[in-house]
């Protein structure tokens, strides 16, 4: 694929990117948790994420840390839906951990798998093995035990992860399909993805009242050395995560 360098898979690399995809994702949960209890608007914590990755990511360009084509109308338009299905699911995502636990957020979540095979099915989409759904069955079930005795359900709570399952499904359906018919590396898709966001997450923020307040109030809620850690971690993971997405 055009932009993409792709490197030679060894054991030791391979461990190494699945580690820290482990890590990345646990303490994604956790921070998000963490913040969400101290300051719940989590719209503007959504779009100051955005702004930090796409300025990350031009300032990275401009030092020569990353190659990335210039921007180009026709691009972002096909790439318009994979960012709204994007923040539609982190927005939902975050919606959800203000009333679910960890441990089932984690849970519902994992039924994405379940949904993209469905979906892929649906498509017409070459089957996967009979192992591969298996597990993917057996995980969804054991999603719907755990679900089964949360004693602290909240109804809310599940509808928004279920909601972000579906949009997340939406998104790596989407995401897959234009970055391999732009031949767009996974770096290239996420500057779009944020640049695209900002002017849509802006006016939902003024939309919903949360700005101004939810600036004026942020540096009396949550420090800001955890607000840069959280924006951190979120950037890291879907700097790491992309690339599977192919």
């Amino acid at each position: 694929m055009e932009g993409r360098v792709d490197l030679e898979p060894t054991p030791f690399l391979s461990l190494f990117a699945a580690f820290s995809y482990g890590i990345t994702s646990m303490a994604m949960v956790f921070i998000n948790k963490a913040v969400l209890m101290q300051y719940a608007h989590s719209l503007t914590l959504l779009t100051l994420q955005q702004l930090a990755t796409t300025l990350l990511i031009h300032f990275g360009k401009v030092m020569g840390y990353t190659k990335t084509k210039a921007v180009n109308m026709p691009t972002a338009k096909k790439l318009l839906p994979v960012s709204v299905f994007y923040n539609a699911n982190v927005a939902f995502a975050l919606a959800s951990l203000k009333g679910v636990n960890i441990p089932m957020y984690i849970a519902l979540k994992r039924l994405t798998p379940l949904a993209v095979l469905v979906f892929g099915f649906f498509r017409g989409k070459s089957r996967p093995s009979t192992q591969v759904s298996l597990s993917v069955i057996f995980t969804a079930i054991g999603v719907v035990i755990a679900a089964l005795g949360d004693f602290s359900f909240d109804l809310h709570g599940y509808t928004m992860a279920l909601t972000s399952v579906f949009f997340q499904t939406m998104y790596l359906v989407l995401v897959e399909k234009s970055g391999a018919e732009e031949g767009l590396s996974s770096v290239e898709i996420m500057f779009y993805n944020s640049l695209l966001s900002l002017p849509f997450l802006l006016f939902l923020i003024i939309a919903t009242g949360e700005f101004p307040h939810s600036l004026a109030i942020l540096s009396g809620k949550v420090r800001i050395s955890t607000l840069i850690i959280r924006v951190f971690v979120n950037c890291t993971f879907a700097y790491v995560a992309f690339p599977y997405y192919f």
